[in-house]
């Protein structure tokens, strides 16, 4: 009876290998596929990066002053922080567009190419139509004709109207794509793309422990809950307020090692600035001073472990960050490459609930106790 029994087992084992079924300490999927009501589409907008904005997408928008149907090919910068939308002037009385008097215009709608990935259709290829997003039109620094490297700058907010939750949104930076729930009647099917679109990536190096990074909203933008740089959570600044450090994930943060931040904050915790060798950058609408430097440990508590219930941080020492010097603000932006040498399939989403995470998998020597955390 054990013999028939095991010649069984061993045989549904055969059977399972056979059908390609994943061991059980095999990595899976981070975040399970959105599946949208009846009414919604779930559309995926490839990304691409780029020097000055690293994540952008190409768009189609109407003509100014045109037969109605006539298009122009543009490209937008996409940023997951809250703020506004930027145009240069050069470019919207180009397109046919008047300037209002209080610079702030509002593009009739912009079409962006996608894929539908939910419901599963035959023909996967959609355009996506946004209508009314906000521009505030600027002279870029240099008398630059795109902003930032890009013809239209934007952010989330003004593309989704405030409703991440709604949308559900994802920004896969290493797949390079963002992923949206839609209305279906903004969405036109072209019906050409026969390609499936891909699952997003499953690295499968088994040592890399899952996290996430749970978000706190404050003054309206999603930040690490737990923030800490050389070991200070919050400083004193120099006329006597209490500021946290304030860190984030900014989709169009651009320098080398995707960390920037404010000279404010680098003061208050005592960052190391390089002397000499200052950088100059450029904002969408100003140049500002750029200084390398060093921070000796930078920690984001994020959860892990079964069922993402164990609270941990992640740790790095001895980090190259640069130092936007015409800033005397309190805030840390953290980039894509930021992301992609720490991260492996690092996803930043919105849930229904509103609620921004950042999920990825990482080595698992990144991790502490939150108990070595430095005593306030």
């Amino acid at each position: 009876m054990r013999i028939l029994s095991c010649i069984a087992a061993f045989s549904i084992f055969i059977t399972l290998a056979a059908l390609g079924t994943p061991a059980a300490d095999e990595p899976g999927p981070l975040l399970k596929p959105i599946v949208p009501s009846s009414n919604n589409v779930r559309v995926r907008i490839p990304v691409i990066e780029e020097r000055g904005t690293t994540m952008q997408f190409k768009a189609q928008i109407p003509k100014g002053k045109s037969k109605k149907g006539e298009t122009i090919d543009v490209t937008v910068g996409i940023e997951n922080l809250p703020g506004p939308s930027f145009v240069s002037s050069k470019l919207w009385q180009s397109w046919g567009y008047e300037i209002p008097q209080n610079k702030m215009a509002t593009l009739p709608e912009l079409i962006i190419p996608g894929t539908q990935v939910a419901p599963k259709t035959s023909k996967h290829d959609v355009q996506v139509k946004m209508a009314t997003i906000p521009l505030e039109i600027i002279e870029p620094p240099g008398g630059a004709e795109k902003v930032r490297g890009c013809d239209i700058y934007m952010t989330l907010k003004d593309l989704t109207k405030y409703a991440d939750r709604t949308f559900e949104t994802r920004l896969y930076f290493q797949d390079k794509f963002l992923e949206l729930t839609v209305p279906s009647g903004t969405v036109k099917r072209p019906g050409t793309g026969d390609d499936v679109p891909p699952d997003p990536t499953i690295t499968a190096d088994r040592e890399l422990v899952v996290v996430a990074g749970p978000m706190a909203n404050r003054k309206g933008l999603p930040q690490f809950a737990y923030a800490s740089i050389n070991g200070l959570t919050q400083y004193k600044t120099p006329d006597g307020k209490i500021e946290l450090v304030n860190a984030a994930v900014s989709s169009t943060n651009d320098w080398p090692t995707g960390v920037l931040i404010t000279s404010g904050t680098a003061r208050g915790c005592g960052v190391e600035i390089e002397q000499g060798g200052d950088f100059k950058g450029m904002g969408a609408t100003f140049e500002a001073m750029i200084a390398k430097g060093k921070v000796k440990e930078l920690r984001l508590g994020v959860m892990t472990g079964p069922g993402l219930k164990t609270q941990k941080d992640i740790v790095i020492q001895d980090l190259t960050v640069w130092i936007d010097k015409t800033s005397s603000g309190h805030f840390v932006w953290l980039g894509p490459q930021f992301l992609s040498t720490y991260f492996k399939d690092d996803i930043l989403a919105c849930g229904s609930d509103g609620i921004w995470q950042l999920h990825g998998r990482l080595k698992p020597d990144l991790l502490q106790d939150i108990k070595t955390r430095p005593k306030k």
